[in-house]
């Protein structure tokens, strides 16, 4: 329904008129200065009408498991065993499916240390703990609004959950984890929190959402120590020692942005390589690469030391909503892409190892 905004609602059905919708008070308001604003184009009433048709799938959560051992020999990818020259040995898929949000779209997954449990956010203001080897929610906890994000402590059993209202609640699951207590809020008023990631040391974590940019917050104190202006909303961010990686999506051209917190907002030379929104940032275990990958398609790993791509890949004629590091030495990216496919690459060669379909509920 659209609000005609005096109180009424008008429903929108797949057998409306979008002219006469278009025509109606809807179609814009007049702001202070008498000015007409326009709201909705035509375009934008006939694409609601054909929403109208559209039968959402219940959103569930694919635990998908690649039970694989990557060779790790000093990244030489010396088969130890066996004449096969796959570097990848034993790879077996089998696959769990969880439903936990009452069919809204999921916005994060975050596990703990142990990989043992996750915690899950969603458009149904729920935040779950669920226990993967039970196969149990443990907990569940809801809020006054959609919870956008979340981040696991890389030190504790403490998760971050961001809300839509700009609200950041910290938990607390070293007890009992049925019995979950918040422990902290913080808040970044007039922003939607679309990323929060904890700094290695746990005493920091980064948040990062609309209007605001990113924000580096002690938990301690609970006051925000460094703050960016990366130039449009930022969904995702990352840390590179006491490096703040961040991109702006709706910046032209696309790129990452790096800000180190011992400088205030001094910044080093963008990243490039993608041609559209970049969805996703991870950051090495030497912290000397960032892997990004994007709407355009491509996986992208840069070298911050020389401030160039080494290597990018095209994965998928989709987006790619994430990439990770992958292997002993990390050898390998593991790619997920809205072709529902999950690949693993070698980023050496950059050449195709394995594909994964995980079906359209994945």
């Amino acid at each position: 329904r659209l609000s005609d905004g005096k109180g009424g609602l008008t429903p929108i059905t797949d057998e409306s008129d979008p002219e006469t919708i278009f025509d109606g008070a809807i179609a814009g308001y007049k702001n202070e200065d008498g000015e007409t604003i326009e709201l909705l184009t035509r375009d934008d009433i006939a694409m609601l009408i054909d929403c109208c048709d559209y039968d959402e799938e219940e959103a569930v959560i694919d635990i998908v498991f690649l039970d694989s051992h990557f060779d790790d020999d000093g990244g030489r990818r010396r088969r130890t065993g066996g004449s096969s020259s796959d570097p990848l040995r034993n790879f077996t898929v089998t696959k769990q499916s969880v439903s936990l949000h009452n069919g809204y779209a999921i916005n994060s997954l975050s596990y703990n240390n142990h990989f043992t449990q996750f915690v899950s956010t969603g458009y149904d203001k729920r935040t779950v703990l669920y226990d993967v080897a039970k196969k149990k929610v443990l907990w569940s906890d809801t809020g006054s609004n959609a919870v956008l994000s979340s981040s696991y402590s890389p030190v504790r059993d403490h998760f971050l959950v961001g809300d839509w209202d700009g609200v950041i609640r910290l938990f607390d699951a070293t007890k009992d984890v049925t019995k979950i207590k918040k422990r902290s809020t913080f808040k970044v008023p007039g922003s939607n929190i679309w990323h929060t990631e904890y700094f290695p040391c746990g005493g920091l974590f980064v948040a990062s959402g609309t209007k605001k940019g990113t924000n580096v917050f002690d938990i301690v104190t609970r006051k925000i120590v460094a703050n960016y202006d990366v130039g449009s909303d930022v969904f995702d961010s990352t840390i590179v020692n006491r490096t703040v990686v961040a991109h702006a999506p709706d910046a032209s051209p696309h790129c990452i942005k790096l800000f180190d917190i011992r400088g205030g907002n001094s910044s080093y030379p963008a990243l490039h390589g993608h041609t559209d929104t970049i969805w996703s940032l991870q950051t090495s275990a030497s912290g000397n690469e960032i892997l990004s990958s994007g709407i355009d398609g491509t996986v992208v790993i840069h070298d911050l030391r020389t401030g160039k791509p080494t290597l990018t890949i095209t994965a998928s004629t989709l987006a790619v909503d994430r990439a990770i590091f992958a292997g002993g030495q990390q050898q390998y990216v593991v790619t997920g892409a809205r072709d529902f496919t999950v690949k693993i690459w070698d980023t050496l060669s950059g050449s195709l190892h394995r594909t994964h379909s995980v079906g359209q509920s994945g």
